[in-house]
Order: structure tokens, then C-alpha cells, then sequence
């Protein structure tokens, strides 16, 4: 009788038998040959583990790694899909779970996709991919192509607050601002010509090196308004005179004040496609 035995099972043994009793058993040799269930714990090199080959520990399905010096645990072959979740159907996940990779979130329109870039850090959402907020989808945001949107679509109004406190409102009617608001104030540099480019603030500011003239200014928005502040430099008698979208009360365009150092001011609002109404203070100073 020939015994083959395994320190990890209870052994086959090959009698000398009839030949029933030899196939049996060499059935039974086999089969344990073929199979990945060595029973419990881990095989050894001697015992022919190797890299990459799967065993089965237990119910534990195993690989071993490709250094030959320890496993991967693939799961558990009592469970279906080895205890994983099944991504292809609905899951609830009872536990902590961590992805290491990107995760695509796949819309049903192609290429409005959200995709956690790890590499970037970031939750990053594709053009026209909204990320929707409130039981009635009441705020959503998100880029169109062209423009990024905040957009109230529901009920009640869209605030902007500080510590809790609302600073910023928009509601149907308008918008309401609490607190004060300022805007910079941009500097032009002294020129023969100077063009005042609008998009650039509300309000400006030169210190005159030159005599000038004031261009038709670039970017105008109707609607804007704000004040172009104008500072003799310390030689004085240095001239202004104005393109024609500037208009002034009675159609005069002022005389700037020519003592060094004196500022004068415009107030302006534009009204249309070089059309800007002004209002001018001259000598502006502290009250003697």
C-alpha cells in the first residue's frame, strides 16, 4: 500500500486492491491534485507554492504575490462574488470604504460625467454636470460651456452669508446687499492719449504728465457708473479735452484746474454705446 500524505489534510492511501478499490482511489488523488483546497493555513515553497499560484485557505481564495513571500487575499468562496459587492447591481455599503484610484460617476449623457481625479484632488464635473442641492432641486451648479452658473430654481432665495450672517441676497425682485461695498479704483498712466479700458473697475484714477485727451473708452457696459479722478502732477496747467461719447451739462466739457496738485472729478454713468453722462467737481479739497 502506498500512502501520499500532506501536512496540511489527513492523506490518500493507495491500496493493493482490486482495480474498483485502485481507481477510487487514484480518483481521489487526483482530484486533490486538481483542486485549490489544500484544507487550512499556507503551503509552502517545498510543498510547491509558488508566484501568482491561487490556493484555497479554508474558504479564504488566496494568490501568492509575485515576490514568492506572502499572499493576497482574493475572497471568501462561500459567498457570492466572493463577499465583493457587486458594482453591476444596487449595494449597500455597512462600512468604511476607500478608493485609491479615480472614481467616474457616469451620466447617462455623454460627456457630462463627475469624476474624483486623485491625482488632482478634486470632485471635477464635466460641462453641464450639475451638482444639484434641496429635496426640489432647488440650487444647482455648474458650468454650460460658456459661463458658470449659480442657479435658484427653487424655492425661497439665494444667500451669500458671512459667520451666518447674510451679507448677500438675491431674490425675485433684485438683489439686497447689507454692509458696505467698495470697488478699486484702477490708475492710467499719463499719455497724450489716454483710453480708459471699463472692464478693467468703475473707477479710475491719473495723475496728468501730459497734456491729454480722453479717448471713446473700450468695454463700455450700459449701466456703469463711477468716477475718473483726475490729479495735476506738480508742474500744473496740464490740459484735458474729451472725445465726444463724454457729454457734459450744456455740452461744455470742463477746464481742469491747473494749479499743481489740484484734483478734479467726473462722475460718470453710461448710458448707451458712447453715450456717458458726466458730472464734474472742480477743486476738490479740504474746506478752509
Amino acid at each position: 500500500m502506498t500512502r501520499i500524505t500532506n501536512s496540511h489534510g489527513t492523506g490518500i492511501d493507495l491500496p493493493n486492491g482490486t482495480g474498483v478499490q485502485v481507481r477510487t482511489k487514484a480518483k481521489d488523488l487526483f482530484a486533490s491534485i486538481f483542486t485549490l483546497n489544500q484544507g487550512s493555513g499556507t503551503l509552502t515553497t517545498a510543498e510547491g507554492l509558488a508566484a501568482y499560484v491561487p490556493f484555497i485557505d479554508g474558504n479564504t481564495l488566496k494568490i501568492q504575490n509575485a515576490a514568492n513571500n506572502g499572499q493576497v487575499v482574493l475572497g471568501d468562496v462561500s459567498l457570492t462574488n466572493f463577499g465583493h459587492a457587486n458594482l453591476a447591481a444596487a449595494n449597500t455599503f455597512t462600512s468604511t470604504n476607500i478608493f485609491q484610484e479615480d472614481v467616474t460617476f457616469d451620466g447617462a449623457t455623454a460627456g457630462r460625467d463627475v469624476v474624483f481625479d486623485r491625482s488632482d484632488n478634486a470632485l471635477e464635473f464635466a460641462d453641464n454636470a450639475k451638482a444639484i442641492f434641496g429635496t426640489g432641486a432647488d440650487l444647482e451648479i455648474f458650468h454650460d460651456a460658456s459661463d458658470s452658473i449659480i442657479n435658484d430654481a427653487g424655492q425661497g432665495d439665494l444667500k451669500f452669508q458671512l459667520g451666518g450672517s447674510t451679507k448677500f441676497q438675491l431674490a425675485s425682485g433684485g438683489v439686497s446687499l447689507t454692509g458696505g461695498a467698495a470697488a478699486n479704483i484702477t490708475a492710467l498712466t499719463s499719455a497724450s492719449t489716454i483710453t480708459i479700458d471699463m472692464a478693467l473697475s468703475c473707477h479710475h484714477s491719473v495723475t496728468l504728465g501730459h497734456n491729454a485727451t480722453f479717448a471713446a473708452p473700450s468695454n463700455q457696459a450700459v449701466g456703469q457708473s463711477g468716477s475718473i479722478i483726475i490729479t495735476q502732477d506738480g508742474t500744473g496747467s496740464r490740459t484735458a479735452t474729451f472725445n465726444t461719447a463724454f457729454k457734459f451739462t450744456g455740452g461744455n466739457a470742463p477746464t481742469l484746474s491747473t494749479a499743481a496738485g489740484s484734483v478734479d472729478r467726473i462722475d460718470y454713468l453710461i448710458v448707451s454705446s458712447n453715450v456717458i453722462h458726466c458730472a464734474v467737481s472742480l477743486d476738490v479739497k479740504q474746506a478752509s
